[in-house]
């Protein structure tokens, strides 16, 4: 018993924890720079709100989710300060290639629903991975001067 999850693994409320899970830490971290720029903590609600409705249990939320990863990792892309945030950036971009790849093929008949957990488990990862990134350099480029 005492390794036995007790999240639920659908519905609303499996939702709701799975996306607590990834965003509630993140935010947490990012809450000190977030209550001097009021600005930036709008745009990072309408991401994390976003991120939040796609399932990632399914081949269609995968690739919802990927786009709006996708966006994130543009604007990391386009906001590096420096050639390793400009690498990462293409890193995730290529990740993010495989698993939209991955998911196309999951539409398929005959997935199975090993392969579906493994890609959500690389997706969720990836989520938190960009979203932080993504939340550290709004804060940054707000230090730095208007939000853009």
């Amino acid at each position: 018993m005492a390794g036995k999850k007790l999240v639920p693994s659908s519905g609303r409320a499996g939702s709701a924890i799975r996306a607590a899970q990834w965003a509630l830490p993140l935010l947490a971290a990012g809450a000190r720079w977030l209550s001097g720029h009021p600005e930036v903590w709008e745009q990072v609600k309408e991401q994390a709100a976003r991120l939040q409705k796609p399932s990632t249990s399914t081949p269609d939320g995968v690739l919802t989710t990927a786009g709006i990863l996708r966006e994130q990792v543009d604007y990391l892309r386009d906001s590096a300060d420096d050639d390793e945030e400009a690498r990462r950036a293409q890193d995730w971009t290529k990740r993010l290639d495989s698993c939209e790849r991955a998911a196309q093929l999951l539409k398929a008949p005959g997935a199975t629903r090993k392969d579906r957990k493994a890609l959500r488990t690389r997706v969720e990862a990836l989520r938190s991975e960009i979203f932080a990134a993504y939340i550290e350099e709004m804060g940054e480029d707000a230090a730095d001067g208007p939000a853009m």
